[in-house]
């Protein structure tokens, strides 16, 4: 099993950018020294969902060049709200700079504020959203292969430059949180993540209708995490970032407004399925998770509004002390 780390570059807006990504990047240099392998960061525009970062490719190339080993990359990048072929050379030149350690993700979807930042339209159907989602995956594929994109004025264009890695291709990830997403995953030869959102029996429908359309890469399983000493220390310190996830979670929607919220939290009620705990209970967790599900990444999500700094980095190097050599000895 491999392991990884998703960021979504949260903050409130009157906190400076910069402060956000680089108490991010102290995260990021510890876990490339802990042996995490991958690190993906989110894309999101005009502070929706709290986001501070835009453009994803750009952080994990910064971070490139202050770790050595750990592979970085977006999840995810909304393909629909770009240009396939702009976003296939960017990769690529990315994934050339640093040595074959860019690990992109792509998503086919946004929310309407952000698509209406982009003058798209905020309400099309599922199927036309696949369709062109899976239109631009088969653009990157050919850009990579050196094909050139294809248009209805001209078959081929030049072919690009510069040319991609071979490994490219099987080093992409898309996000899958629909049926038809997981099948194109699988049909188009990417490697497949979940959304922590996203319940058990959710993950093995997903992970079904990928391997039905041919999908036979890694899948990665998502969840919050947060570990501490002991059972109780860990409630002890992430009962703030669920009190605060909860609230906002009513806000969009994700939970009722008329479900009151947990005098105490445990396992069975946090806000999108938060995994707390000691190392042997959160290890606990994630084999039980894969008896159900044959994922061989796990993608812890660390930072929350809620935990301090110091509190991450305990959890992280907790993380990878404990939890992490129990998992892989299994």
């Amino acid at each position: 099993m491999k392991f990884a780390l998703t960021y979504h570059i949260e903050g409130p807006r009157s906190r400076p950018s910069l402060e956000i990504l680089n108490e991010i990047s102290e995260q990021v240099i510890l876990a490339d020294q802990l042996g995490f392998q991958f690190a993906w960061f989110a894309e999101h525009h005009s502070h929706i969902h709290l986001g501070h970062l835009p453009c994803p490719l750009l952080f994990a190339l910064h971070l490139a060049g202050k770790t050595r080993q750990i592979h970085l990359g977006t999840a995810v990048i909304c393909l629909n709200m770009h240009r396939a072929v702009e976003v296939a050379e960017e990769v690529a030149v990315a994934d050339l700079l640093t040595g074959g350690r860019i690990s992109p993700g792509f998503g086919s979807g946004s929310t309407a504020e952000e698509l209406a930042l982009y003058g798209l339209p905020t309400a099309v159907a599922a199927e036309a959203r696949h369709r062109a989602f899976e239109e631009s995956l088969a653009t990157l594929r050919r850009v990579w292969a050196g094909e050139g994109p294809r248009s209805a004025e001209k078959p081929c264009y030049e072919s690009p430059l510069p040319l991609a890695l071979p490994d490219l291709h099987r080093r992409s990830w898309v996000a899958a949180n629909s049926l038809e997403a997981a099948a194109i995953a699988g049909a188009g030869g990417h490697n497949i993540m979940y959304s922590f959102l996203r319940t058990p029996e959710h993950y093995e429908a997903l992970t079904a209708a990928y391997l039905a359309a041919g999908g036979n890469l890694s899948i990665a399983a998502n969840r919050p995490v947060h570990v501490a000493e002991t059972d109780e220390q860990a409630w002890i310190e992430a009962e703030p970032a669920l009190r605060i996830l909860w609230s906002r979670f009513v806000e969009e929607g994700k939970i009722p407004r008329d479900r009151p919220e947990p005098e105490v939290f445990d396992l069975t009620n946090t806000p999108g399925q938060f995994v707390v705990g000691s190392p042997a209970t959160v290890t606990r967790f994630i084999l039980d998770l894969r008896q159900r599900v044959p994922f061989d990444v796990f993608n812890f999500e660390p930072r929350w509004e809620g935990l301090t700094p110091s509190r991450i980095h305990q959890s992280l190097h907790l993380i990878a002390d404990e939890v992490m050599p129990a998992l892989q000895s299994v």
